[in-house]
């Protein structure tokens, strides 16, 4: 979730770049190209002003999505059905806008601090907004998600939060019923880890903490046994755990140890040796993996070149991408979640002279639906194209 958010962050300061760059039109190599007719003022406010709703998401059964709007001035979470065209609020701030959200099942997730302290709570609360429950009520301590435990059966009512109540510089997981609030301890964090990794089973198999101006991961193969040293990372450089394999054996971990770009690598926590490079590439760091827990496989790695790209190594989802590429020929486009049954997924669309608009996607019947078109004083037609101007 961290991740997809930097993506969509970092996509929507490139459109920004993009859309306030206007170059007037020059001659291609075998013609001479039309004249360009001029683009209209467009008020400065209604240009840079905040779209009117974001954080699209799809619940679990695919029957409906969620985002967040205006609300008395604060951003609140929205549900909607798939096949309507109005949502209903489901929180209800006027305080402090919500940000971050999930779904669990048929609950919306949320978290939420007080006055601005930054110390967030968590919430839960159903889809038509009824049923609203304080998972943890506890005044100036901060929750974090570890892990919110999709796709693995048994834990369809469960997460895996750090709450910082022992000792307030570092989080101690616990596991959360997010119907009942009831809490679990998971480890007596007597050393003071401060971050934690689980494997495709939701267990607890990594955790760090920094070491000067170093961090240091520590690794344990199984529930009950003790952490020890795995590795240390020197702060100027990365080695970041993306997943594990399908067995839980060994790791995906995106790092630039020892080379000057960040690249994918196989990695064996018991030998501490890497087992193989997987993917890398020659110009570009290497930014996020996608491992689908569900078919419990490594499916892409993806990175930040002119434009967001992937490298596939599943064939289904590969074949996915270029089907929704089709169905938005001329656009860029990003997943911002599916269902469970993986039946409906919701598309943003983008280029060079248009903001992101959402779409519902059919995996079956590649059927697109407009979901929200968040920019509607934004035509495009009145954009202009980014043009290239010289070459090397």
């Amino acid at each position: 979730m961290i991740l997809l958010k930097n993506i969509i962050l970092s996509i929507t300061a490139t459109l920004l770049l993009l859309l306030s760059s206007c170059h007037p039109q020059t001659p291609n190599e075998n013609k001479q190209a039309e004249k360009e007719k001029p683009a209209p003022l467009i008020d400065l406010k209604n240009f840079f002003k905040n779209g009117n709703k974001t954080s699209f998401q799809i619940s679990p059964d695919g029957k409906y999505f969620s985002y967040r709007a205006d609300y008395n001035g604060k951003m609140n979470v929205f549900v909607q059905k798939a096949n309507d065209t109005v949502g209903v609020r489901v929180t209800n701030d006027t305080l402090r806008s919500i940000g971050m959200y999930f779904w669990k099942g048929d609950r919306i997730v949320y978290l939420q601090d007080i006055g601005g302290d930054e110390n967030f709570q968590l919430f839960s609360v159903k889809v038509d907004g009824s049923n609203l429950k304080a998972l943890t009520p506890f005044a100036g301590i901060n929750t974090t998600i570890i892990d919110v435990l999709n796709e693995i059966p048994g834990k369809e009512k469960e997460l895996l939060v750090g709450i910082n109540k022992r000792v307030r510089e570092c989080t101690d997981p616990y596991l959360l019923n997010i119907e009942t609030g009831a809490l679990s301890l998971l480890y007596d964090n007597k050393k003071n880890f401060e971050e934690w990794v689980t494997d495709n089973n939701g267990t607890i198999r990594l955790a760090s903490k920094a070491e000067g101006i170093n961090t240091t991961w520590y690794y344990r193969n199984l529930d009950k046994e003790a952490f020890s040293p795995l590795v240390t990372v020197p702060f100027n450089e990365q080695f970041t755990i993306g997943s594990f394999d399908k067995d839980n054996k060994n790791m995906y971990v995106l790092t630039n140890m020892g080379r000057d770009k960040i690249l994918l690598a196989e990695y064996d926590p018991l030998t501490k040796k890497e087992v193989k490079e997987l993917y890398s590439n020659s110009d570009y760091d290497l930014s996020s993996i996608f491992y689908d827990r569900k078919k419990k496989t490594l499916a892409s790695v993806s990175w930040i070149g002119e434009n967001p790209e992937k490298h596939f190594f599943d064939k289904e989802w590969e074949e996915i991408e270029q089907c929704i590429n089709n169905k938005f020929e001329g656009y860029l486009n990003f997943v911002t979640g599916y269902d469970d049954a993986r039946t409906k997924a919701i598309v943003g669309i983008y280029n060079d002279h248009m903001w992101p608009k959402f779409y519902l996607y059919d995996f079956k019947t590649k059927a697109i639906t407009e979901a929200a078109n968040p920019y509607p004083w934004i035509n495009e037609k009145e954009m202009c194209r980014v043009k290239q101007i010289g070459r090397a």
